[in-house]
């Protein structure tokens, strides 16, 4: 769990070096996918009894909110990096 809780901010600081938009929106998308992966391991837990009730949905909620954030900021790259292209075509 602590692997793929920590690939979600791992994604991010990788792709902050990536040439393009495009390229960073890939590394946003695999942050977005550690975070399906640590709210897996999260119910996971919780079923197995490791993690008390109260837990695990706070945590869980924290890991919904940062895929969520994590998806808006992807949606933003995107838009930005079309706004681009628009105008290096004009």
């Amino acid at each position: 769990m602590t692997n793929a809780a920590d690939s979600i901010a791992e994604n991010i600081v990788e792709g902050c070096g990536a040439a393009t938009n495009k390229e960073f929106a890939r590394f946003l998308d695999m942050s977005i996918k550690s975070a399906n992966e640590t709210e897996y391991h999260l119910l996971s837990s919780h079923e197995h009894a490791l993690v008390s009730p109260d837990d695990w949905q706070k945590y869980t909620a924290e890991t919904i909110e940062v895929r969520k954030m994590t998806y808006m900021y992807r949606k933003r790259v995107l838009e930005d990096d079309d706004a681009i292209s628009s105008k290096a075509q004009s």
